[in-house]
């Protein structure tokens, strides 16, 4: 988006400098061609942006993900292999058991639907639990609920099935291990960020920091168009000398400062519930779009 602003507004200082806008406007190319062209070029500049942050950012993260877990195969208390598949669980492994979870709740330190495969040293299938949550309660202890265990399995017997509403159970994983839960997220492109909340929004989880994450690839997007029209308003003096170049960057740079703080305060509403996350990202893209409209209007009547 500065990138966009900094084009526009050094373009159009460029024409004045050279009384170049004037002839433009005298010659019949209307203010209006001039924003409709402005905004076609920013559309393009938008759709790059979009394609960079829903796709191509994604897969540069997740070809970074895979070059890190190459360097960290030896760590002991590793997930050793994470993934949010299109079955909507995460799954890890270490060298007793493999675990998969629908989803993790870094406020209560809790695992969602769990499940835990054992492994005898023979590697063999030993026993099987599954629960409706694993929440955290110190060391290496995990307290699991609703729980059903399958147990020997390895045995050429009938495998033995109980259950129990609550258990504790020693995992090696602690809460801080599941931070890799977060960098698999940013993996994700953005139909596959779309089912992945979809499917978070049927678990109790607040899904709303993974909605905020969705919608800015879109909100920043059209911030790019926003951004290359705003210095458009200085093509209504064409004159060099009715505004200087100075008098533009002070304007330009209080614009700036003042978007990307409001961007940023409607953002930590958003994340902290007091705004839906839609709101959250459009709300001052919106506002600053109907305030460009105005200007073009009210000029217009001029």
């Amino acid at each position: 988006p500065i990138s966009c602003l900094l084009a526009t507004l050094f373009t159009v200082n460029k024409f004045k400098n050279h009384s170049e806008l004037m002839g433009i406007l005298a010659g019949g190319y209307s203010a209006n061609r001039i924003y409709r062209l402005i905004f076609l070029c920013s559309l393009l500049i938008g759709i790059v942006q979009f394609l960079n942050l829903g796709f191509v950012l994604p897969l540069a993260n997740k070809i970074k993900r895979q070059e890190f877990e190459k360097s960290r195969m030896n760590e002991s208390r590793y997930l050793a292999r994470s993934q949010i598949g299109e079955s909507g669980l995460i799954w890890y492994k270490t060298e007793q058991y493999f675990t998969s979870f629908e989803a993790f709740d870094s406020q209560n330190n809790t695992l969602k639907n769990i499940s835990i495969y054992f492994i005898s040293e023979e590697s063999k299938l030993n026993s099987v639990y599954q629960a409706d949550s694993a929440v955290y309660i110190d060391k290496t202890n995990w307290r699991l609920s609703n729980v059903s265990i399958i147990q020997e399995l390895e045995n050429n017997e009938f495998p033995k099935y109980t259950r129990a509403k609550q258990l504790i159970i020693e995992l090696e994983e602690r809460p801080e291990d599941f931070t890799q839960f977060e960098s698999d997220i940013t993996t994700l492109n953005f139909g596959s960020l779309d089912s992945f909340i979809n499917r978070l929004e049927k678990t109790d989880i607040n899904s709303n920091e993974y909605k905020i994450m969705f919608y800015e690839k879109v909100s920043l997007s059209i911030i790019c168009i926003i951004f290359s029209l705003f210095p458009l308003a200085g093509i209504f003096n064409p004159n060099r000398r009715s505004a200087g170049f100075g008098k533009s960057i002070v304007i330009t740079l209080l614009f700036s400062i003042g978007f990307w703080s409001a961007h940023s305060g409607f953002i930590s509403l958003g994340n902290s519930a007091k705004l839906t996350p839609f709101l959250a990202t459009h709300i001052i893209p919106l506002c600053f779009s109907l305030y460009l409209l105005r200007t073009l209007y009210i000029r217009k009547q001029l």
